[in-house]
């Protein structure tokens, strides 16, 4: 372990505080790079690469500084680390008032040290960990799947086992993030928030699976968390479909209820081998997206029951204009006939309620005629009948790219 400048400075700062005596910090090489003096750092201390050198305590007293480059009268030791010697601290005064405190300042010193280098441990294998998962719902295997699966072994994870994704999203995580960052004018502290904001949702999710360590979770960037959720391969595709919905519903509440915050999931399918998991978790996303498009945020969405909107997410967007364009905007030149709010609001209901004309006219409070009315309209502006099947099956498919599509507004 290599003690910086910055670390070294930090530790000083703590130590005097409390001891209020001038300390030294040198490297392995005898330099001073943390210091209550700080007119003393960067030189050479000589006296310390004596330390360095013998691996023993040395007492400097005031006759002895003459003899002893960048030397000052005081006590010196060695910093160990796994029984290796990193560095040196020192006592700025006369060996007989300082050493009482020698050892305890070696010992203090050590101790940082370590929490520093555990800390770091701690912080490299959560970053080794969140890597891995990453290449693991990206795809990026390589081309050789036992090296990858030996990597997850290494941080803890049996990809071996089945599993489904579940992606989750978290209305507005990353704009009360960006907010605490602001807050904190991007300082350290702000940045310390936001992670700490991160690891708060992790563990609440981690949680849930408190005993079964197997599951795993992850952020993976913006508003969004995954989890791979183990499954049982002797389970229905309906039997299964219901048990990630139960996980998601436990995930979602439990976001909602301890954090405040509004949660849409979308679930992905089990599929074979490690390649799998990158499928499931494209589809999980896909069901979000999609989902939440076209029936709202605060929901869960499963890949299975997008309906036609899974085949929107296929087409491009103006591939969808063009279409819409073509039904339920007016292409005619006249302006009188362009489609309105309540006949567009009119289809809806006749669609949601199967071709229904007695349902639709209850749903939406008119009279029988009235809706008839409006549906004749939509035929004249349109040229599609909605009360024939292939014209309502092309109504329906551009209402569906109109809320896909956030058409909100008419054109």
């Amino acid at each position: 372990m290599k003690i910086t400048h910055k670390l070294a400075q930090d530790i000083v700062d703590k130590t005097m505080s409390i001891l209020e005596r001038n300390i030294n910090i040198m490297d392995g090489k005898g330099v001073i790079i943390g210091s209550g003096d700080k007119s003393r750092l960067n030189q050479f201390h000589e006296g310390a690469a004596q330390v360095i050198k013998e691996g023993k305590k040395l007492e400097i007293y005031s006759k002895d500084i003459n003899h002893l480059m960048g030397a000052k009268p005081g006590i010196n030791l060695p910093i160990e680390h796994n029984n290796k010697i990193i560095g040196v601290v020192g006592i700025t005064g006369e060996p007989n008032e300082v050493s009482p405190f020698g050892e305890v300042i070696k010992m203090t010193v050590e101790m940082m040290l370590q929490q520093e280098f555990l800390l770091k441990e701690i912080q490299l294998e959560q970053q080794a960990r969140g890597n891995f998962i990453h290449d693991l719902i990206s795809g990026r295997i390589g081309n050789d799947p036992d090296l990858f699966i030996t990597r997850g072994q290494i941080v803890g994870y049996d990809i071996l086992i089945p599993r489904a994704a579940l992606v989750i999203d978290i209305y507005q995580f990353e704009k009360a993030a960006k907010q605490s960052l602001q807050a904190f004018k991007g300082s350290k502290e702000g940045e310390i928030h936001l992670q700490r904001l991160k690891n708060d949702v992790l563990k609440t999710i981690q949680g849930i699976f408190v005993d079964t360590p197997q599951e795993i979770v992850s952020y993976t960037g913006g508003d969004r968390f995954v989890v791979l959720k183990i499954i049982n391969l002797k389970d229905s595709d309906e039997i299964l479909r219901n048990k990630l919905f139960r996980i998601g519903k436990r995930i979602k509440n439990t976001i909602s209820q301890q954090m405040k915050f509004k949660v849409t999931i979308g679930i992905g399918e089990y599929h074979k081998d490690i390649r799998g998991i990158s499928k499931s978790f494209k589809e999980a996303t896909q069901a979000l997206g999609v989902g939440t498009k076209l029936e709202g945020a605060g929901d869960i969405y499963h890949v299975d029951n997008l309906g036609v909107g899974k085949l929107l997410a296929e087409i491009k967007g103006e591939s969808q204009q063009g279409f819409m364009e073509k039904t339920i905007y007016s292409t005619k030149d006249n302006k009188e006939k362009k489609i309105n709010e309540t006949l567009l609001e009119t289809l809806k209901a006749f669609f949601d309620n199967n071709l229904s004309i007695s349902k639709t006219a209850q749903t939406i409070y008119v009279h029988r005629n009235t809706l008839l009315y409006r549906l004749r309209r939509v035929k004249e502006i349109t040229g599609l009948d909605p009360k024939k099947f292939d014209d309502a099956v092309q109504l329906r498919i551009a209402l569906k790219m109109r809320v896909y599509q956030g058409s909100d507004k008419l054109k």
